[in-house]
This record gives structure tokens, sequence and C-alpha cells, in this order.
């Protein structure tokens, strides 16, 4: 599983992903009355919640190949 990034890697992806998620959250809220600002600020927020879903799903699966790999 070469192709997964290292766990330091998939753990500063979370934290860009909260970053992403908080700022975008607040963001948003400032700029309410702005249609297309709070709409940006809504996809950055988007992809900051992907970010936080997938970097522990690729660490889990980063730590249990590394487990097969012991195995063997």
């Amino acid at each position: 599983m070469q192709w997964i990034p290292s766990f330091v890697k998939l753990f500063l992806f979370f934290v860009t992903g909260l970053v992403l998620s908080t700022g975008g959250g607040i963001a948003e809220m400032e700029s309410l009355g702005n249609y297309t600002m709070s709409s940006i600020f809504g996809a950055l927020r988007l992809v900051g919640l992907l970010l936080m879903v997938v970097s522990p799903l690729l660490m889990a699966l980063k730590f249990f190949a590394q487990l097969d790999r012991k195995a063997k």
C-alpha cells in the first residue's frame, strides 16, 4: 500500500479539514447576506468535512495493512 500517505500527512489532512470546517462555518455565518460568498464558504466547509471523514479512514486502512504485513 505505497499509495497511502504516512500517518503524519493523514493527521495533517485531518487538522486541515477541521480548520476548513470551522473557519468555513464561521465565515459562512458572517457573510449570510451575500449569497456568493456564503456558498463559497459552505463549499469550503464541505471540503473540510470530507477531509475530516476520509483521513481517519485512510489511517485505519494503513494501520491494518501494516498489521497484515507484519503477520506474513
